[in-house]
């Protein structure tokens, strides 16, 4: 018998620490709850289940070259972002569900608490030198939209193909990306995509794919669309790619995930054109 949730609060973290770096998109931290809004003995319309989501999150960008103060040095821009976000899905079954979201915050070293967070870390968690924050993109308020597709298809029992387009348009971001992969395990529907709150059957997957993301406009490496607010001419890359691979598990109203990313150069200075980091979430339903 399939179980369904009708709340949950999680943690989600991206750090790049795990692997003793600490450069470019170097620190994401989300707080998540959400609830189902509608599942199939109360839908009127083909919309079986719908869910809605909220997340506040910070993520924090840093150069390679951490400590200088040496514009001439600085390959990346430090860069915060401080947002609430809301996002409303809708799963017609469990292979198959869309959705939009919006998203409000801030930029800014200051603004975002960026660096008041990352440099206390460092003090007085990890015991090394506050970082420069010599470049920083500016304070700025930003608004995002964004819509999203998601689908799989059993290729046998345990194994499925599976997929999610998204596009983002605002001031802070405005791409178009695609994530693709096989899944494996015995947890149904698209455990790795979305905010699941459909099925929660014990067991584990696995995941294996990649990520292509076009990018147009991203504040918080290159500043403003619309006027020059940075004093720094760093080029954002249009083309990204990211490899994933990763774990869910699911057991007595607890899910846990592991998601390595290895990622391409997102600035076109970058002097290491790879990047990798992992993301570690856990959540708790109701």
């Amino acid at each position: 018998m399939m179980l369904m949730s009708q709340s949950y609060f999680g943690l989600s973290v991206d750090n790049d620490l795990y692997f003793g770096t600490d450069r470019y998109y170097s620190s994401g931290i989300f707080l998540k709850y959400g609830r189902l809004k509608k599942k199939p003995k109360d839908s009127v319309d083909s919309q079986v289940y719908v869910s809605e989501h909220w997340t506040f999150g910070q993520e924090i960008n840093t150069p390679s070259l951490r400590l200088t103060s040496d514009l001439n040095k600085i390959d990346y821009p430090y860069s915060g972002w401080l947002y609430l976000s809301f996002q409303k899905e809708y799963f017609q079954n469990l292979d198959f569900g869309y959705g939009w979201g919006l998203q409000i915050g801030t930029s800014g070293a200051e603004a975002s608490l960026a660096k008041y967070f990352q440099n206390n870390y460092h003090i007085y968690i990890l015991n090394l030198e506050p970082l420069s924050w010599a470049y920083s993109i500016p304070q700025s308020f930003l608004v995002n939209f964004d819509a999203s597709a998601l689908w799989g298809k059993q290729l046998n029992k345990k194994l499925k193909w599976v997929q999610e387009n998204r596009i983002f348009v605002g001031s802070f971001r405005t791409n178009f990306s695609g994530r693709f992969g096989i899944q494996w395990g015995n947890l149904p529907g698209l455990p790795f995509f979305g905010q699941r709150l459909e099925d929660l059957s014990k067991g584990f997957a696995l995941f294996a794919g990649t990520k292509f993301t076009l990018n147009f406009h991203d504040y918080s490496l290159t500043g403003s669309l619309f006027e020059s607010n940075t004093s720094y001419n760093l080029k954002a890359k249009f083309f990204r790619k990211t490899l994933q691979g990763g774990l869910a598990y699911f057991r007595s109203g607890w899910r846990g995930q592991l998601m390595l990313n290895y990622t391409s150069a997102f600035i076109t200075t970058q002097r290491i054109n790879n990047h990798l980091y992992l993301n570690i979430s856990l959540n708790k339903f109701f």
